[in-house]
């Protein structure tokens, strides 16, 4: 429980590496995670190249941090083979776990959203060559954080219901 409390949003990054062996790990969490009917719809894209990342925060003005992260995960969804209309959720799920396992390995990390908005998705799916079957969902950056502020406390009781909302 204590890595889910421990993860944050990381928009500040050190010039250190990601070590392969913890980029694979992450990659490892991520496609453990579950998926409607199991069809394991996503794929990853792993984005190190320095030219790319400037291509990306033109696209995306929420991602400029990646232009200090040394890595970055496209996360796709292939809308041929998701359950139904699942792929947000299939894709959620695989996000998640990454964003945990960089925590985990020591790395900050942040989500980046693509899924839903038209724009973002037209100029990702360019970029990276996407199949029009192959829906970029999101991007993760990861690498050591620079950032020194604590994670937020989330709790908030009054949000709980029990039973039914009223």
């Amino acid at each position: 429980m204590d890595i889910l409390l421990e993860r944050k949003s990381v928009r500040k990054y050190t010039k250190d590496e990601v070590k392969e062996e913890d980029l694979n790990y992450i990659l490892k969490a991520a496609m453990s995670a579950p998926t409607a009917r199991n069809t394991r719809c996503f794929s990853f894209i792993v984005v190190k190249d320095k030219e790319t990342h400037k291509k990306i925060a033109q696209i995306h003005r929420a991602a400029q941090m990646v232009l200090e992260a040394p890595a970055a995960v496209l996360i796709v969804g292939d809308a041929d083979i998701v359950f139904e209309n699942y792929l947000p959720q299939d894709c959620g799920a695989a996000a998640q776990n990454m964003l945990l396992a960089a925590t985990a390995k020591g790395y900050g990390s942040v989500w980046c959203g693509i899924y839903g908005n038209e724009g973002r998705m037209s100029e990702f799916s360019k970029l990276f060559e996407l199949p029009e079957n192959i829906k970029p969902f999101a991007l993760v950056v990861i690498g050591k954080s620079a950032d020194n502020n604590p994670p937020k406390n989330g709790w908030q009781p009054e949000k709980i219901k029990y039973e039914k909302w009223g």
